[in-house]
């Protein structure tokens, strides 16, 4: 018991300077960053520093042009058109669309998107996200391959 309770108070008398020295030193050295802070704050004051100045390009622009990423991009409905017959050449290829693949998704597209994504345990939105698109890749890759 003697033992115990002289290595308590040993290690009492070690860290409990530590502990106020320690803090000490944080005061002072918060102290030295505000004073340092206000003498860079005063020195900013007193010097004056010019910018060299800017010129602005102007250029007209014919009312008639169009930007080239315009006309080099497809139409978005195009490209609209095509992941959803995409989407009807994969849901017929898995075997639960029977409709033409005509890129328009209808009444008989969604109650296939829906009937497929409760077949692979997915949520049954009748929309085609992420999750359900990577279960139809499957199956238009695989009909790409026998073609």
């Amino acid at each position: 018991m003697n033992r115990r309770l002289l290595m308590i108070l040993l290690a009492a008398i070690v860290v409990v300077p530590l502990i106020f020295i320690g803090c000490k030193a944080k005061v002072d050295k918060t102290a030295e960053e505000l004073a340092s802070s206000e003498a860079i704050a005063t020195m900013e004051e007193t010097i004056d520093i010019e910018e060299p100045a800017q010129t602005i390009a102007t250029e007209t622009i014919p009312p008639t042009a169009t930007p080239p990423m315009a006309q080099a991009t497809a139409p978005a409905p195009q490209i609209k058109l095509e992941r959803n017959k995409d989407i009807q050449r994969a849901l017929k290829a898995a075997g639960y669309y029977t409709g033409a693949i005509d890129g328009k998704i209808g009444p008989r597209t969604k109650k296939a998107i829906e009937s497929f994504q409760k077949a692979q345990g997915l949520k049954v939105d009748g929309r085609v996200g992420p999750k359900t698109w990577a279960e139809l890749e499957r199956y238009l890759v695989s009909q790409e391959v026998q073609n």
